[in-house]
Formats: C-alpha cells, structure tokens, sequence
C-alpha cells in the first residue's frame, strides 16, 4: 500500500471515530458509556476479526494478544486488526431503572462513576439486542470497506449472521464455513474463547 493511500485510510478512520463518538442511535444507551469501543491493529491488516462486543475475553489484553498470534499463525499472516460490531456495551442498571431521567447527557463521569448513585457504575454487561446491533452494523461495514483486508474472522453465530447478511449472504449460514463476497473471504467460526485452529486451515 502506497503512503498516500495509508494516509487517506487513517483520515478515514478517525472520520468514522469521531462519528462513532458523537453517534446518538442508541439515545438510552449511549448515556451509560463513557467511550465506544474502537478496532486496534494494523491500519492495512492482512485479515480483521470481529467480536459482537467489548465483553470479558476481549478485555483481557494477554488473551487477545494470544488469539491473535494464533490468527497468525493459523492464517500465515502478520497484519492483524480487531474490531467490535457493537461499540457501546449494554448493561443491565437497577439504578437508571427505577430513576425517571430525562437529561441528554452522559450519566457516567471521567471516572466511571454514576451520576445518578454517585458511586462506581455496577451496571451488569448483557448481550446486545438485534436493534442495538443494527444501529451500529454500518460502522463496522464501513470499517472493513476501508481497511478491506484479505480475510474477515467473524466470531460466532450472531456476528456471521448479520454481517454476512449486510454482503448480500441470505443463505443458512453456518459456522465453520467461508464465504467469498467483494474479493474478500469471510470466515464464520465459534464464540472467540473457542477459537480452534484445526477448524480454521481447511477454511483458507
């Protein structure tokens, strides 16, 4: 890749970033987080995994250092990028929901302290809904489209499903299974904490 295409790709990433900072999709949501999550890596990667979410697996910096050093050495590659299809994390809050608040602001400080308990945030991480998902699909297909690696590793049944329906991919979708869509190989494979390279090789 030439500099000057690198460079028109970093513009346009932060481009999104800062779109994905200020997004309001999600108005309830959005108030309870303090920053989005943001794909890390190479900016011209070889391959791109994506996770449904910023959860406990993608948290810890020494597993996902050691999945993607399996990705690599899976996949022969060098230049690996991660990323989320949902950038805010959903959270359970007893707090937020027995307190009428109406306020557009964010109900999180610099701390992570709620505003509304004035004590750390205990909200409890459950899993996207479908239109928390699709509010936020079209970052991550905007992502791949300027990143456009080689291969996409899509992590479990959700994320296949939704980002290979975004490719025009009506089929069943199954996982362990590739599929070719704008000169790039989408793979779907299990949940993250499952990842079996065995599984993978006959896929690429």
């Amino acid at each position: 890749m030439t500099q000057g295409i690198r460079e028109q790709n970093i513009r346009r990433i932060i481009d999104m970033e800062d779109r994905i900072c200020q997004c309001q999709r999600c108005t309830f949501l959005a108030k309870c987080v303090r920053k989005p999550s943001m794909g890390k890596g190479e900016l011209e990667p070889d391959i791109i995994l994506v996770f449904e979410y910023d959860n406990q697996f993608t948290k810890d910096l020494d597993k996902v250092i050691n999945l993607r050093n399996q990705i690599k050495q899976t996949f022969n590659l060098e230049r690996v990028y991660h990323t989320f299809m949902v950038r805010c994390q959903p959270k359970a809050c007893r707090v937020r929901s027995s307190v009428s608040c109406y306020a557009d602001s964010k109900l999180l400080d610099k701390e992570y302290n709620c505003l509304l308990s004035n004590k750390p945030c205990d909200g409890i991480p459950i899993n996207p809904s479908d239109e928390e998902i699709i509010c936020c699909l079209p970052f991550l297909i905007e992502e791949i489209g300027i990143l456009h690696p080689s291969y996409v590793v899509l992590f479990g049944d959700r994320v296949s499903e939704f980002v290979l329906k975004s490719y025009g991919v009506f089929e069943d979708i199954e996982l362990n299974n590739s599929y070719k869509c704008d000169d790039m190989v989408f793979i779907a494979i299990s949940n993250e904490a499952d990842f079996d390279p065995g599984a993978v090789k006959p896929l690429i």
